[in-house]
């Protein structure tokens, strides 16, 4: 299945278009997203739409700021199809109804590999100057350490 047309010609990336440009439909939707990340059957690709629901919140949260916004739009569209009920394979069918759902997110992830690199890099940059802040931290404790106070029979 062609999965770029389909996900044009049914709407998806237009929906993705709206929920990325109103906050608020865009929080209704994690809801649903939370609920959805618990469903059974999902293990396969979990990660990949925690990763996709982490990238969308960085950057409405203002964390992540180099994004392209088409590409985004396509990515909540690709996260409004998983969770919206009304797709091809109905979820309440058990296994079956979760196929189109990970077709999905596998398309996405993929198609949009460029973009999701970019943010996979932005986040271990983000880690790397954390975890430089926190050892400098660190050395700034043991310089306001007063040996002065430590009595000699408590050393080593």
């Amino acid at each position: 299945m062609d999965y770029t047309k389909y996900f044009k010609k049914g709407g998806w990336a237009a929906a993705g278009r709206y929920y990325a440009m109103h906050p608020s439909k865009l929080k209704e939707l994690f809801t649903s997203a939370k609920k959805y990340a618990t469903k059974d059957g999902l293990k396969a690709v979990k990660d990949e739409f925690l990763f996709i629901c982490q990238y969308i919140r960085d950057v409405f949260t203002g964390k992540y700021k180099e994004y392209n916004f088409l590409n985004l739009t396509v990515i909540v569209g690709a996260l409004v199809y998983v969770v919206t009920p009304a797709d091809v394979m109905p979820d309440f069918m058990p296994a079956i109804g979760l196929i189109d759902d990970a077709a999905i997110l596998v398309w996405a992830t993929h198609e949009f590999a460029d973009e999701l690199d970019r943010y996979r890099f932005f986040l271990s940059r983000r880690q790397r100057e954390e975890d430089a802040k926190a050892a400098e931290a660190k050395a700034l404790e043991i310089e306001d350490i007063d040996f002065e106070e430590i009595p000699p029979s408590e050393i080593g």
